[in-house]
């Protein structure tokens, strides 16, 4: 009896060592680890806060065209915009992904406020590529402070990288393993080659330049795979929907327009077929789910991306604006007035980019 009276005190006394070294150091440490480990955590808060429109994406809402843009203004910019009347915050960073976006609910107040989430649906980001980036340790330290539990938890944690903390070295065998072990001929595809990695193998021996070769490798290794349940990403998203039920908050999708054009003149209908599967698993999947679903997959050119050297959903002011303006009316429920910005430098369509011009020439 007296050994576990003692062990009983001990504990107490261990609690209450841990709640008072817990007062210090979030009143003098905390603030100070969050701006050096969690750059966008206050930014988190603050949107959701403030905000009564919630954008949140990566960097696809501020891309900026250098070579045709003059216009600097984000999707979220744009959004605020057309309904001037709604309070639009946006949370953004680059290498954001439906992961980190899970772990930013749990920051969402339940205060009765009626807030409506968007956020972007980007089917690139559910592939090899991206799930498996170098940067994924990175941005899982910083997710650690998405959390409502007892700072001193989350420094302890940081401590021992109770994280996924995986090396770049990690994350590249297994983007490898991936891309030479996952099929491509199931669910009704049709394709020469069994996996990604035979693919690139015949694709090194072909007659393009190397520059384009470099651009239809990126082509095949970011869009060739096939969604389907258990990809992580979609069990993110699917505990997005989950969480927003629960805290009664009304949830967006917008799907983001991918550069097909590309994918057509280099492959013409072979990596389509998974571009155009994904994105319909998705916007189907989430529909039946009763989230709104934006869908501006179709809706692009490819002269309207910032990256034309590279598969990314970076886009000229055009196009954010377009995309804005799809998402003003889902949620508003009926026809906008176009705004007055009260200039007249809108994007020169006659300026051509080198990847957008000379593609276009070679393949005429």
């Amino acid at each position: 009896m007296k050994i576990f009276k003692n062990i009983i005190i001990r504990l107490a006394f261990a609690t209450v060592l841990f709640f008072i070294a817990n007062y210090f150091y979030t009143k003098f440490q905390y603030e100070k680890d969050v701006v050096k480990y969690s750059r966008v955590k206050n930014q988190i808060d603050s949107a959701f806060h403030l905000g009564e429109i919630i954008y949140m994406g990566e960097s696809s809402n501020t891309s900026f065209n250098p070579w045709t843009d003059t216009l600097s203004q984000s999707i979220s910019d744009f959004l605020q915009l057309y309904l001037p009347n709604k309070k639009i915050t946006a949370i953004t960073h680059e290498g954001f992904h439906p992961g980190l976006f899970r772990e930013m609910l749990n920051l969402l107040p339940q205060d009765g406020k009626n807030r409506t989430l968007v956020i972007t649906l980007n089917m690139r980001t559910c592939g090899p590529s991206a799930m498996f980036s170098g940067n994924e340790a990175s941005n899982r330290q910083e997710a650690l402070f998405y959390s409502n539990r007892l700072p001193l938890l989350t420094r302890i944690y940081l401590s021992l990288h109770n994280y996924d903390n995986r090396n770049s070295n990690e994350m590249e065998r297994l983007k490898f393993q991936w891309w030479r072990l996952k099929p491509l001929n199931e669910k009704g595809f049709t394709n020469n080659f069994p996996t990604v990695k035979k693919w690139l193998e015949y694709e090194a021996n072909t007659q393009l330049t190397q520059q384009f070769r470099q651009v239809a490798d990126a082509y095949i290794k970011e869009f060739a795979f096939i969604l389907n349940d258990n990809n992580d990403r979609v069990i993110d998203l699917d505990q997005i929907v989950k969480i927003c039920n629960q805290k009664n908050t009304h949830l967006v999708f917008h799907l983001l327009p991918e550069s097909r054009d590309y994918a057509r003149y280099l492959f013409d209908s072979t990596l389509l077929q998974y571009m155009d599967y994904n994105a319909l698993f998705l916007a189907t999947r989430y529909r039946k789910m009763g989230v709104t679903i934006i869908d501006n997959y179709l809706k692009s050119r490819s002269t309207q991306y910032t990256d034309q050297w590279y598969p990314t959903e970076h886009l000229n002011a055009e196009l954010r604006k377009m995309i804005a303006k799809s998402i003003a009316e889902k949620i508003s429920s009926q026809p906008l007035k176009e705004f007055d910005l009260k200039q007249n430098n809108w994007p020169n369509p006659e300026i051509k980019q080198p990847m957008a011009d000379t593609l276009l020439r070679l393949k005429r």
